[in-house]
Formats: structure tokens, C-alpha cells, sequence
């Protein structure tokens, strides 16, 4: 599960710019190409013991979207996802390229009171 390894990266920037604080929140935007479930899962399983545990996870979602030929224009998930840049069209199956964007992005780490 390449998310778990996306989250983990993630943590480890974010502990990074704590500086040892403990932090009382992190904002993050992350694609809808990753489950928000499972982002959270790996975030609190990922940040046990470090300065992140108790901080507040803000995680604002960014569609990524599939304009087809076949007419289907709309926001694609985890399992239209094939690689960086590469899709399968929810609606006719072809695969199609779209702008690779980050999947997750550390926006703020706000250190706790």
C-alpha cells in the first residue's frame, strides 16, 4: 500500500518542521486519488510516539479530475490510478494521462500552546 509510504514521508516533514515540539496541528492537502480513510489510518498509526500524536489533522481534499473522449469529466479515485500520470477512465476503461500533482502536500505544522 504506497499510501502508507506517502503518509510516512509525510510525517517525517512534518516532525521535521516541529523541531522537536509537539505540534497542535497539521494541514495537509492530499488528491482524491488517496482514501481519506486510509490516510488517517496511517497518520495516527504513523505518528504514535512522536511530537504529531496529539495534533489536530486538517486535510483539505483536491479532485483529481479525467476530461475523456468518451464524455466522462469528473473526479477520479484510488482505483483509476494506474501511475504517475497514467489513468484508467472510470466510464470506457482507456487508459489516458493526466498532469502528475502531488498526492500529499504539507501545508502548516502549528506547534502546540
Amino acid at each position: 500500500m504506497h499510501e502508507v509510504a506517502l503518509v510516512g514521508d509525510l510525517v517525517d516533514a512534518a516532525v521535521e518542521h516541529a523541531a522537536g515540539r509537539p505540534a497542535s496541528l497539521v494541514h495537509i492537502r492530499f488528491a482524491s486519488t488517496i482514501p481519506e480513510d486510509v490516510l488517517r489510518q496511517a497518520w495516527q498509526m504513523l505518528t504514535t510516539g512522536t511530537p504529531l500524536e496529539h495534533a489536530d489533522l486538517l486535510a483539505d481534499p483536491v479532485a483529481v479530475r479525467l476530461a475523456c473522449d468518451c464524455g466522462f469529466d469528473g473526479v477520479l479515485e484510488h482505483d483509476d490510478v494506474i501511475g504517475p500520470g497514467s489513468v484508467v477512465c472510470p466510464s470506457c476503461s482507456q487508459l489516458r494521462s493526466v498532469p502528475v500533482t502531488p498526492e500529499l502536500e504539507l501545508l502548516e505544522v502549528r506547534s502546540a500552546p
